[in-house]
């Protein structure tokens, strides 16, 4: 997979950034100007000084960073939609979604209302986390094809992951 250039983004993007040597991937919302929003978990480095160029330190929610703080020094990619699903099934869990998106306005200002009501709920690793969040902002649906590609990209595993995630929503509501 190839990196993709700062250059290279438009407001509305999906992207993402691997870590812990691709076990995962960080994902947000490009709005432009260098900025992301995105659902961030709970940190283990509370005592960083704040960014010059942004402001933020590391903390649970959701954030407005520069990209630099989002991407923390990792390699920065596009999310796909609308892929086939065999690609889906064959391609890094975390990269893509069979879903149709919504256009990049609305993706915007999705992330923009969603950082201001902070209504997303809170971030759970598995079942609301920062994939959860782009996706909804791009589809209107939360789905973390990371957790759901631990289920198995297969009738059985979709239905375990969306009876999992379903329960959560009622216990978190």
């Amino acid at each position: 997979m190839k990196a993709l250039r700062r250059d290279a983004l438009q407001p509305g993007d999906h992207i993402y950034s691997n870590r812990k040597l691709r076990l995962y991937s960080h994902h947000g919302i490009y709005v432009g100007d260098d900025m992301v929003i995105h659902l961030m978990g709970p940190s283990k480095v509370y005592n960083r000084s704040p960014c010059k160029k942004c402001g933020y330190t590391p903390q649970s929610g959701i954030f407005k960073t520069c990209l630099d703080c989002f991407l923390e020094g990792h390699s920065l990619y596009r999310y796909e939609y609308d892929v086939s699903y065999m690609k889906l099934v064959f391609k890094r869990h975390g990269s893509c979604s069979t879903r149709y998106c919504n256009p990049a306005n609305e993706v915007v200002e999705t992330a923009h209302r969603l950082l201001e009501d902070k209504s997303f709920g809170d971030y759970n690793f598995f079942l609301n986390n920062c994939e959860d969040f782009a996706v909804y902002c791009k589809t209107g649906e939360k789905m973390s094809n990371q957790t759901a590609g631990l289920f198995g990209f297969n009738p059985v595993g979709l239905v375990g992951y969306a009876v999992t995630k379903g329960i959560y929503e009622i216990v978190a509501d």
